[in-house]
């Protein structure tokens, strides 16, 4: 780079002999340079003189010789240096330079990973087969990046794993990103113009990722490579995996350990590093831990100094259940607004997995596009009903199954080995329900995948549907058979026990049971799953991981193999070992721990407190394993949480039934079930309480709906703007004044705002740019397979 500078200034006479003297010195302080002229660019011909002042204050500044000369360039040579192409391409360069490790780090954009079989155990016929299907897999796969402008590199990464590492280059990631931005002004996600080059909307590292792997993924007719794990040509491809930035990684981590409260300014970087549907999650959890105050100081007063099963604490309960609900779709729409991403789910792409019934014309656009017809998915939709049914109430038998069989062996039976047959249930527990989690899970993404929904927005909000079907029994149904059934007809229970008992001739114990019973079962889920689930996400991964390692170090003393894998290439296997990320676990984890808050904080009123604590702990155990314990997800976009609101707000309607009932059967002055219309008044109580909660919810939405936004404003603003300079266009520039203003657009700062990779450096691009044919690629890939 200092070369290109050096001719610049020599081709203008700007001193040559100074800079022939210290030419050296200078390619060791390429930044220094670069500064130099980014100075000269910031702060123009008018400031110049003051910026050469202040540099010649710094004595160790590499440049302080030649400054003298640079103060007497002319006011036009300045101005004709700081308005070239050249030095405005400069300007993000300096950053991206002053970020980047003095290694020459070899990086990618992507890893496109290839599975294959370890051919020492196949035999030689299957090892030939095998082999011929990796080569063609490899050839088609390096031809289609090359068709779509990407650069690659293939490696070896070990028996079984093959990676092609994919860079954009430049020109290609400009023309995606104008590509992108003209498409985003069409439907309405970006207001500002199309010929508006804002040099501070730099391209982030999220935005780069995800308009390349669009690159990679793109249906040919789209622009793209179409390549997607898994399917048609590309069966030996597992998966696309973008590759951790480390020095990011630490700093977060760092940051968000070492402050109480994680500010706007955090969930920014958070955004322009992982991508909106990361960062809303990470706001959301952060917004509800704001959120938990207000209960939790209501709750500590209830403990303390107010009666059991407190009639106000349940009323508050369900008043901050619903206006923190409409808060949060009221900040939604602001981090939308804020983060350049409303009305994002118009220019949804299609689901690699949608399978097209026939081609048919848009009547408005006039092209070919996939159908598939509402009428079939919805006979698809009723024929998946009844077996998510039917595996729902399985689910649920298994779990009254060890509820019942956790109260008998704790509370009634008293026979022969008591002791040990008393963790009988939670044996069974762990050998069953899990299981059959795990199953019905895998049944849920097999009918959705049947279902064949077209976007990836409706293809989650369906699945996590189902999904929450079984998250809700396995969090709720213990707490409602205990509530609602097994306290209130105990002495019926008990009963119909002891004959069970006397039939058998087992020894049996009457035993009333109270409301402590029920305060128990939440505290369970309340503090120990969380303590679990906290060990079972941070800890465990480390445990693993580590006797992985110890294993792996043994094997290597005992087969006296050394593979001598650079630095690089071992860091890339240690990421693609690692589990995907899976969003869908961590809010499916916050959504229930809602539901306890909001369903039954009145049973035990230092729940939402408790909900708090772990929250602020989660906040950061989550980046954590983000960080550590998980691939880096592939950026994508989102304007909400998704259907997880859907979520909140049915939790929210079912707060208003369980606390009103949980309150009238077991306050002190209320006598619950005791009879026929004890049981009547509950239902009507019941059915009050549901109506208004609805007339609540419906006066909250209404008053904020009145009170003015910052982010209206915005969109108002940018709306006005947008319209003003296009009817300046119109009316009063000529068409010789266009071509001026389009010519001069073209100078924007392509260095600057599209190389956002910090860990990009010269060393890492001459990597892909020593261009191989595909022959000479295959064959290194396949030298080194090994032979039995």
């Amino acid at each position: 780079m200092e070369h290109v500078l050096f001719e610049l200034l020599k081709e203008n006479d700007f001193g040559t002999t100074q800079f022939e003297t210290y030419g050296d010195n200078l390619s060791l302080h390429c930044r220094s340079f670069l500064l130099l002229f980014y100075l000269l660019y910031a702060y123009g011909s008018c400031e110049f003189q003051n910026s050469l002042s202040i540099m010649s204050e710094i004595n160790s500044n590499p440049l302080f010789p030649v400054l003298p000369t640079l103060s007497k360039l002319p006011t036009e040579a300045v101005t004709q240096i700081a308005n070239s192409k050249f030095v405005q391409e400069t300007q993000g360069l300096v950053f991206r330079i002053l970020q980047k490790q003095e290694n020459n780090e070899i990086f990618a954009d992507y890893v496109i990973v290839v599975r294959t079989k370890v051919f020492s155990k196949l035999s030689p016929v299957e090892k030939e087969e095998h082999k011929t299907k990796v080569e063609q897999t490899c050839r088609k796969l390096l031809k289609r990046l090359s068709q779509v402008g990407l650069n690659y590199e293939a490696r070896r990464g070990a028996d079984d794993l093959i990676f092609i590492f994919v860079l954009c280059p430049l020109a290609r990631i400009k023309q995606e990103v104008e590509r992108s931005r003209v498409n985003d002004w069409l439907v309405g996600v970006r207001l500002r113009d199309t010929d508006d080059h804002d040099h501070s909307e730099t391209l982030t590292d999220a935005e780069r990722l995800r308009l390349v792997y669009d690159i990679i993924t793109n249906p040919p007719h789209e622009g793209g490579a179409g390549i997607n794990p898994g399917f048609k040509d590309f069966e030996l491809v597992e998966s696309f995996l973008p590759l951790h930035d480390h020095k990011y990684n630490e700093e977060w981590i760092k940051t968000w350990s070492t402050k109480w409260v994680i500010d706007r300014e955090d969930l920014f970087r958070l955004k322009d590093h992982y991508g909106e549907k990361i960062a809303y999650y990470f706001a959301f959890l952060q917004y509800y831990c704001r959120w938990l105050i207000a209960p939790s100081i209501a709750g500590l007063l209830t403990y303390f100094f107010s009666s059991e099963y407190s009639i106000p604490f349940g009323l508050f309960v369900v008043l901050w259940s619903v206006i923190f609900t409409e808060f949060w779709q009221r900040k939604e729409y602001e981090l939308a607004v804020f983060w350049g991403v409303r009305n994002v789910s118009r220019v949804e792409k299609r689901r690699p997995g949608f399978r097209k019934e026939c081609f048919v014309t848009n009547p408005i656009t006039r092209e070919r596009v996939p159908y598939f017809s509402p009428w079939k998915r919805w006979l698809r939709r009723a024929v998946a009903a009844p077996i998510i049914l039917t595996f729902s109430l399985v689910l649920a038998m298994a779990l009254l199954f060890y509820i019942l069989f956790e109260v008998i062996m704790s509370e009634y039976y008293s026979g022969p080995f008591r002791a040990q047959l008393i963790y009988l249930p939670t044996i069974a527990y762990c050998a069953l329900v899990p299981a059959l989690n795990i199953f019905y899970n895998k049944i849920a993404k097999h009918l959705n995948e049947y279902e064949n929904y077209e976007t990836e927005s409706s293809y989650e909000f369906n699945l996590s549907q189902k999904i929450f079907i079984a998250n809700f029994l396995i969090g709720y149904l213990s707490i409602f058979f205990i509530g609602w059934i097994y306290i209130p007809f105990n002495k019926e229970i008990s009963i119909f026990l002891q004959n069970f008992f006397e039939i058998f001739g087992l020894s049996f114990t009457m035993k009333t049971v109270g409301p402590e019973r029920l305060i128990t079962e939440l505290k369970y889920f309340v503090l120990t799953a969380q303590i679990l689930s906290f060990f079972t996400e941070l800890v465990l991964p480390y445990l693993v991981r580590f006797g992985i390692f110890e294993i792996k170090k043994i094997q290597k003393i005992i087969d006296g193999k050394n593979e001598g894998e650079d630095d690089f290439l071992k860091a890339v296997k240690n990421e693609v070992e690692l589990p995907v990320y899976d969003i869908y676990e961590d809010y499916v984890e916050m959504i229930t721990q809602f539901g306890y808050v909001s369903l039954f904080s009145v049973i035990w009123p230092l729940t939402p407190i408790f909900a708090l604590i772990n929250n602020w702990v989660e906040l950061r155990s989550d980046a954590i394993k983000l960080c550590e314990h998980t691939r880096r997800p592939i950026p994508s976009r989102a304007n909400s949480i998704g259907p997880w609101l859907e979520n909140l707000s049915l939790l929210t309607w079912l707060s208003s039934i369980t606390n009103s009932s949980i309150i009238y059967l077991y306050h002190p002055n209320t006598k619950g079930f005791t009879s026929l219309s004890g049981v009547i008044f509950t239902i009507v109580l019941i059915w009050l309480s549901e109506h208004i909660l609805s007339v609540i919810r419906y006066i909250v939405h209404q008053m904020l709906q009145a009170i003015p936004m910052k982010a209206d404003e915005i969109v108002q603003k940018e709306g006005y703007e947008l319209k003003k300079r296009w009817l300046e266009k119109v009316g009063t520039l000529s068409l010789t004044q266009r071509d001026e203003l389009n010519s001069d657009s073209e100078s924007s700062n392509d260095e600057g705002k599209y190389s956002s990779r910090s860990k990009s450096s010269e060393g890492g691009e001459e990597w892909f740019q020593n261009k191989k044919n595909h022959d000479d690629i295959i064959k290194n890939i396949l030298s080194d397979l090994k032979e039995e």
